[in-house]
């Protein structure tokens, strides 16, 4: 899996929302792609297991790394809209 823009989604939803869960997140319809992003950010140790809620899903966040890449995604996205803007 590379670097994609549903992974960047995903991770911009983790920020905005605190944790998500399988079915509290919106990028991925499949499950199996939402496990397989899991896969790749815990590879790159951006997320991290917040517990499990009431229906026993897995709560994830991001850590401190994850902020760290999340903040400079925003940046990006902001220079590429003045470019756009002009």
């Amino acid at each position: 899996m590379i670097f994609n823009k549903y992974l960047v989604n995903l991770m911009m939803e983790m920020d905005n929302k605190g944790v998500i869960t399988r079915k509290s997140q919106s990028v991925y319809k499949s499950s199996l792609g939402f496990f397989l992003a899991l896969k790749w950010l815990k590879s790159f140790d951006l997320i991290e297991c917040d517990g499990v809620n009431k229906d026993r899903l897995k709560r994830w966040k991001l850590n401190d790394r994850g902020k760290k890449v999340v903040f400079h995604l925003k940046s990006v996205r902001r220079i590429l809209l003045e470019v756009k803007n002009g």
